[in-house]
């Protein structure tokens, strides 16, 4: 029970000492690419940027990937308020020569974000200045709203990353992105590209750096030419394993033009096969849980944000 208590009270400093430090980013140009993946680290508060030691690590810090012994997948679903859904997945393959000694990492991942099943509707007119509701110049009394059809409003970002070992104690990772939106009628497309390093100065220290979303301005399809530009992350992060079954992680995270934000999570294994998680992500709870099986881990993560609880599930498997 000590370890339990230390945990919650690592957890509980975090959320006081960051909660002021809160900015949204939403509303900006690949607003969804901040919300994170994976549910082992959005239980963590999101402070996973010196972690990054499972495939989803092509997310947070591509330099993870190089650590990785074993080839692995992931995958997650979620529902969100407000019709929301929000999906990836992913694979990360360990390159080894001939005598299988590992090489470097490359991995492909896709994000999708989105809600389905927009009603369009319009207030028509028919050759008499009447609301057409019907599409045909027939005017119907009491209805003069008319669905027309039904759209989706998505965004995606599909990237392959490269990532390998570059010293003694240092990783490298690179992912190179295409991003597309589909509005309606219209559609917007960017390439980018996230940059990670991380560093293991000890055997139970590390830290990282992830600069994401580099050089991505999204173009419009209309006759206008309208660009709209992805704000630059900038996270860096230090994690510790107090013991082999507890580490605890923070994280400065950095939107190009927003506040500062801290995160801070816990992750304590309570065996080999169940681990609990509780972290602060700007203010916000989080929990989250694992179970192993095999070479399969399933995750789960609750997140107490601003527009509704939400509740995340994620699944990886080793090969």
């Amino acid at each position: 029970m000590s370890m339990i208590r230390k945990l919650l009270l690592l957890t509980a400093l975090a959320a006081v000492t960051t909660a002021p430090a809160f900015a949204e980013s939403a509303g900006r140009a690949g607003a969804f690419l901040k919300m994170g993946v994976g549910a082992r680290a959005l239980g963590m508060g999101s402070a996973f940027t010196a972690i990054a030691d499972d495939s989803t690590a092509a997310f947070w810090n591509p330099a993870g990937l190089a650590t990785l012994e074993k080839s692995e997948a992931s995958f997650m679903h979620a529902k969100l308020t407000l019709d929301r859904t929000y999906n990836f997945l992913n694979y990360a393959h360990v390159m080894k020569d001939k005598d299988g000694k590992k090489k470097y990492t490359v991995a492909l991942s896709h994000i999708r974000f989105g809600i389905d099943g927009i009603p369009e509707t319009r207030l028509a007119l028919d050759g008499r200045g009447n609301p057409d509701t019907t599409g045909t110049g027939v005017y119907v009394p009491g209805n003069p709203v008319y669905i027309y059809s039904y759209f989706d409003d998505t965004e995606s970002a599909t990237f392959g990353t490269y990532a390998r070992k570059l010293s003694d104690k240092l990783y490298g990772g690179v992912n190179v992105k295409r991003l597309n939106q589909d509005l309606f009628t219209n559609s917007a497309d960017s390439w980018g590209i996230d940059l990670g390093f991380l560093y293991k100065a000890t055997d139970k220290g590390t830290v990282g750096l992830s600069i994401r979303d580099i050089g991505e301005s999204l173009k419009w399809d209309t006759d206008s030419g309208h660009s709209d530009t992805v704000p630059i992350t900038t996270t860096i992060g230090g994690a510790y394993k107090t013991s082999d079954r507890m580490t605890v992680a923070v994280d400065l995270n950095k939107v190009e033009d927003l506040d500062a934000k801290f995160r801070a999570g816990t992750e304590y294994w309570l065996n080999d096969n169940a681990a609990v998680r509780m972290g602060t992500q700007a203010g916000d709870l989080t929990l989250g849980a694992s179970f192993k099986l095999d070479t399969w881990r399933f995750d789960y993560s609750y997140v107490d944000e601003t527009l509704g609880e939400a509740h995340r599930m994620s699944a990886s498997k080793q090969f």
